[in-house]
């Protein structure tokens, strides 16, 4: 989605049509961060204590895969094969 409506810097084309909200995420703690700068979904893959998720951030135009820790709230998103 292009604009700051949901994030927090203007830079993002929405090329590849896949609209994402800057919806930050949640520590095992209960506090939320980076609400407009970043989104992480969670992926079905598990590893140990920690999951996989991709992050999205405002300031990157690539997809990151990292390990989040099972406690960690980050947004789910159903995608159809």
């Amino acid at each position: 989605e292009v604009g700051t409506t949901h994030w927090a810097i203007a830079a993002g084309t929405n090329t590849s049509g896949f609209t994402a909200l800057g919806s930050g995420f949640r520590f095992a703690s209960g506090s939320f961060v980076n609400q407009g700068t970043s989104v992480g979904f969670w992926s079905s893959s598990v590893s140990g204590a920690s999951a996989w998720r991709r992050n999205l951030t405002a300031a990157r135009s690539s997809v990151i895969r990292a390990a989040g820790a099972r406690g960690y709230g980050f947004s789910v998103r159903c995608l159809r094969d």
